[in-house]
């Protein structure tokens, strides 16, 4: 078998989870499993994240949601998007799953398929310009939630810059909100559940936190952006996943000798590699090979090279041998790799580091 693999550490989950609950009570935590789990496997992280004192689960589509009942999970499960028209009966089979609701024609064929009273969460648009009706359009909405028989268990919204702290469109959304929640409870609509903050928000902006936030790559471990991290430094999130391999071949170039597809790197002198089995096939970006490092006998060395489809290279030294680890992401000895680190190289964001591993290498569970 191929020594490469991505351990995902479910201590250091539930440990996340408990900060943020512990951060936000008497508000609830909802985590986000979607996309896999973020790459790290919904179904078991939703357990940890569960077992640690999350109380609701949220997923991006039907088929995500019925992985995780399939898994034995039976708490709330909220779908982030209004499903298709054609997928609310299945969403009514799983039983328990809220979905998100914000067209007539969406609610209408929830309403026909679904039991008298069944909880749906309103997504208003408050600036992200994705899904959701426009604050003054939620009254509307929410009344005819109300008169085809449904419940309107939840209200929320979705902030789109709250991992840049400063920027005042937060501020405006927090408006549009409390106007469109003042205009509910007008008419004396008054959900049971409101929710507003993601990981960025939940950290740095208190009034978004409403009774239940939402955490995605928080409850993984890593800082939304540079830009929260003082934010987030005090809570001591611990990152869950790291991407280990092997050295499995080394050799010596003289100097002026290229490596890797392209010769996008050259060396300037004798210059000793090593070769590790992983690549773009697993979901590494090629570019990784320019700029990235890797943890090697607990010390940082640079990639040389683009990523090949199944293997990369990586400048060592002779203290280096066949068979040491190699660490893409994560911790060895006192150095850390961070998602955060990886994307501000590479110039993708830390979602995308996390959310680009394929199944090809496989997950260990710690």
């Amino acid at each position: 078998m191929r020594p490469t693999w991505v351990t995902v550490d479910l201590e250091a989950v539930a440990y996340n989870v408990a900060v943020f609950r512990d951060l936000v009570v008497p508000a609830e935590v909802c985590a986000v499993v979607k996309a896999d789990g973020y790459g790290h496997g919904a179904l078991p992280v939703a357990q940890a994240a569960l077992g640690a004192g999350a109380t609701w689960l949220a997923v991006a589509l039907v088929e995500e949601a019925a992985a995780l009942r399939g898994g034995g999970i039976d708490v709330p499960i909220l779908l982030l998007s209004e499903p298709r028209q054609e997928e609310m009966a299945e969403v009514v089979m799983l039983g328990g799953v809220r979905p998100t609701v914000y067209t007539e024609a969406g609610i209408r064929a929830f309403a026909t398929v679904a039991d008298p009273e069944a909880p749906v969460h309103l997504k208003v648009d408050t600036g992200m310009h994705r899904v959701g009706v426009r604050p003054a359009e939620a009254l509307t909405t929410a009344r005819l939630v109300q008169d085809l028989g449904l419940c309107l268990e939840g209200v929320f919204t979705h902030c789109s810059v709250a991992d840049v702290p400063d920027d005042p469109l937060t501020d405006r959304q927090v408006r549009r909100f409390d106007l469109a929640l003042d205009d509910l409870a007008s008419a004396g609509i008054r959900p049971a559940i409101v929710h507003m903050a993601n990981t960025a928000a939940t950290v740095s902006r208190p009034d978004t936190r409403r009774n239940l936030v939402r955490v995605g790559i928080g409850i993984y471990g890593v800082e939304p952006s540079t830009e929260v991290r003082p934010h987030c430094a005090p809570l001591g999130l611990r990152q869950a996943m790291a991407i280990r391999s092997q050295v499995t071949h080394l050799q010596t170039v003289g100097a002026g000798e290229g490596v890797g597809y392209g010769h996008q790197w050259v060396s300037g002198d004798e210059t000793r590699l090593a070769t590790v089995p992983m690549g773009y096939a697993d979901g590494l970006p090629r570019r990784w090979g320019l700029v990235g490092e890797a943890l090697v006998g607990g010390c940082r060395r640079p990639l040389r090279g683009v990523v090949s489809m199944d293997s990369l290279t990586v400048e060592v030294d002779d203290t280096v041998a066949l068979g040491d680890e190699v660490i893409l992401l994560g911790a060895q000895g006192d150095e850390m790799i961070g998602a955060v680190e990886v994307g501000e190289a590479i110039g993708l964001i830390p979602w995308e580091v996390l959310c680009s591993l394929n199944a090809r290498p496989p997950r260990r569970y710690l």
